[in-house]
């Protein structure tokens, strides 16, 4: 067992999320960047295995048992029995060893990866929270102090490689597509959402970032809006003007114009900023979002394959 001795601000049990199954009304939830999961899961030689995802504070872990484990995302000052460890590297813990992250100094979000995964109960073929219906991870709740945790004893050998992230986390731009009612927006608007930046509000979390605009996006002419299903990364815009971007734990359906849509190899990105921090939309064609889909997936691919080795 993995003893929760402190839990941090909000830590959950979270994989790649629960899929095929939205049209019944239960959200995908899973990991908020999926890029670090699986360079985590990586570097431990497997794929979707349960971690523990961080979010601004780290905690403190005791482990009952021998294993291996490595931290990712967001980058935070972390060690074991108070000797400094570094992130996106295997480390071998013993049975009683104390792992202690703190704050994230570098991200929002930071993930605590095991050999075998935590191996809570499987529930529509995921372990991930969603604490708003209290299902999934941990009693479907974000983790307490003196929780347990099970995983699996391992003596397996790793490699001493520590991968370097900075391909994956560059400092630009979030890009994204046209939305479903963009062309509902006059071109003033369609400008405004563009050239200005925004800053993060303190109403960010799993479910959805609100943006705070400095000018309001509205439509100008009213129609009638069909709820349609939503995604990670769809930017809706309610009566205020001010845009909210949905996250991993989003709703499955949204009643509220899309005006945009983040595309999928930048989502990673998204999920690491912070409340009060500032982003700017940079708008691009399908083919460029094809492209840097393909190209980040092209380096994970080619680093998990040279990580079995």
């Amino acid at each position: 067992m993995l003893k929760v001795v402190k839990p941090g601000l909000f830590a959950t049990i979270q994989d790649s999320g629960r899929t095929g199954y939205q049209q019944y009304g239960v959200i995908s939830s899973g990991v908020m960047d999926q890029i670090a999961f699986r360079i985590g899961n990586a570097l431990l030689k497997q794929s979707n295995k349960a971690a523990i995802e961080m979010t601004l504070i780290g905690g403190m872990f005791q482990f009952a048992k021998a294993t291996a484990i490595v931290l990712t995302g967001g980058m935070m000052q972390a060690t074991i029995n108070d000797k400094p460890i570094s992130m996106y590297k295997v480390i071998r813990v013993k049975a009683g060893d104390l792992l202690n992250c703190g704050a994230i100094l570098n991200g929002a979000r930071s993930y605590l990866c095991i050999a075998g995964g935590f191996l809570v109960e499987q529930i529509l073929g995921s372990r991930s929270t969603y604490t708003k219906a209290q299902f999934g991870g941990l009693e479907g709740r974000a983790l307490q102090a003196q929780d347990e945790i099970p995983y699996e004893e391992s003596a397996a050998n790793y490699s001493a490689f520590k991968v370097k992230t900075d391909y994956f986390y560059k400092n630009a731009p979030i890009r994204i597509l046209q939305g479903t009612e963009w062309q509902q927006f006059s071109m003033h608007m369609q400008k405004n959402f563009l050239e200005q930046s925004y800053t993060i509000s303190l109403k960010a979390d799993r479910m959805g970032f609100h943006l705070e605009a400095h000018t309001p996006i509205y439509i100008e002419s009213q129609f009638q809006l069909l709820s349609e299903a939503v995604t990670f990364g769809t930017i809706q815009l309610p009566p205020s003007g001010q845009p909210i971007v949905l996250m991993a734990d989003r709703q499955t359906t949204g009643g509220y114009p899309k005006a945009a849509q983040v595309i999928t190899a930048d989502l990673h990105r998204l999920a690491q900023l912070t409340p009060k921090q500032s982003l700017q939309f940079e708008l691009i064609s399908i083919e460029q979002a094809e492209e840097a889909y393909l190209n980040i997936e092209q380096e994970l691919r080619l680093l998990e394959a040279l990580l079995k080795n």
